[in-house]
């Protein structure tokens, strides 16, 4: 009896949201007369599902309904995108399935566009090296460089994930009002060095310090990685995320906390674009890398080898990315697949229902600037 009534509430809870569905249908096809057949009731009762595994409402019938309809538009472009046989990667729902690409770009795009690339790669040439490779402020005194390996990866592992050492917290989750991935990214890179060099556990820091103290930012307004850690060099160090909670917008700086984690320094990766360079940065630990994240098709990724090739209206486009530097990833590790697919490890700041529980694999070896500009500007920072 026991087991017959558990079946019962398992079978009413797998169609909870065709019933809900069912009973919003007709105010819903009022607005749109397209809903009136079964195959519109089965894609509005999908929307309930997304809705609540996502945990979102609206505020009007109205705004549900242009919900609905966006989610229904990316729904069929994410179908149709998995259907191409020449998709390296796989579509599916994620938090942001109920915006217009539009729309996500204006909401999650992270770091400054003050110039063009070229200016910001110019830049690399001047800093300082030492026998670590390029530093900027805060760092130990100089020393000149060996002569350079003719080949970066010999002496590095073919494949890192620090993940698995332990030395990565779970990804984070930005929100929904506050362009920050650049304290995301921050923070990721900080919370693994300091495991690193202590040998335990990464700390849980504070990327609400960074967004409301770091001036050389613009807080929920975009950022770059190296004037965060610019910053928790001069301030002595960074806070915890107890002690200085996430807010997602724009606060007032608060002083006298306690410390966590300080720098020494940080370093960016030399030269710019050299991939061999960057693997060899991220066999020592994860490094702070930003990209051009305008492929549609990367709103939604799941899973799989991201190659920016993406599928839409039946047209194929092999480099739907540029190489804008508009959102950043933590590199947390690199590999090569079954097939031969060399890839990177990102860390996302788009919560675990993104990705693969927020993390996402990159190709690996694009010339001239890693895929979609991903190798152009790396940094991370020196414990």
């Amino acid at each position: 009896m026991a087991s017959m009534r558990s079946s019962s509430s398992s079978m009413a809870l797998a169609l909870l949201p065709l019933l809900v569905a069912a009973a919003l249908a007709p105010s819903l096809a009022s607005a749109s007369p397209a809903l009136d057949n079964g195959e519109e009731l089965l894609m509005l009762g999908r929307f309930h599902g997304w809705m609540a595994a996502h945990g979102r409402s609206y505020a009007t019938e109205e705004e549900k309904l242009r919900r609905f309809e966006v989610y229904r538009s990316n729904m069929e472009f994410i179908e149709a995108a998995n259907r191409d046989s020449r998709m390296s990667y796989r579509l599916g729902e994620t938090p942001f399935t109920d915006l217009t690409h539009d729309e996500f770009m204006a909401m999650y795009s992270s770091n400054d566009d003050d110039g063009p690339l070229s200016s910001s790669l110019s830049e690399e040439t001047t800093v300082i090296t030492t026998r670590a490779g390029p530093v900027h402020e805060g760092t130990a005194a100089v020393e000149e460089p060996p002569p350079r390996r003719t080949n970066l990866t010999e002496a590095v592992p073919p494949s890192v994930d620090w993940r698995a050492k332990g030395v990565v917290t779970a990804a984070k989750f930005q929100g929904v009002s506050c362009s920050s991935c650049w304290a995301f990214t921050s923070v990721a890179t900080m919370e693994s060095a300091q495991a690193i060099s202590t040998g335990g556990s990464p700390p849980l820091l504070s990327e609400q310090q960074l967004v409301d103290c770091v001036t050389l930012n613009h807080g929920c307004n975009r950022g770059w990685m190296d004037n965060a850690f610019k910053w928790v060099i001069q301030n002595g160090g960074i806070t915890t995320e107890a002690a200085y909670p996430y807010t997602g917008k724009d606060g007032k700086c608060q002083t006298g906390k306690p410390v966590a984690v300080r720098l020494s320094g940080y370093k960016k990766v030399s030269p710019p674009g050299n991939e061999a360079a960057l693997m060899e940065a991220v066999a020592q630990q994860p490094v702070a890398a930003s990209f051009d994240y305008s492929d549609p098709c990367f709103q939604h990724y799941i899973g799989g080898v991201y190659n920016a090739g993406c599928s839409k209206s039946g047209v194929y486009t092999k480099g739907a990315c540029k190489t804008a530097q508009n959102h950043a990833l933590a590199l947390v590790g690199y590999g090569t697949m079954p097939d031969g697919t060399k890839y990177w490890i990102g860390k996302n700041s788009w919560g675990e229902k993104w990705g693969e529980k927020g993390f996402i694999y990159v190709l690996r070896d694009s010339p001239p600037l890693g895929l979609c500009g991903l190798a152009a500007l790396p940094v991370y920072p020196i414990i």
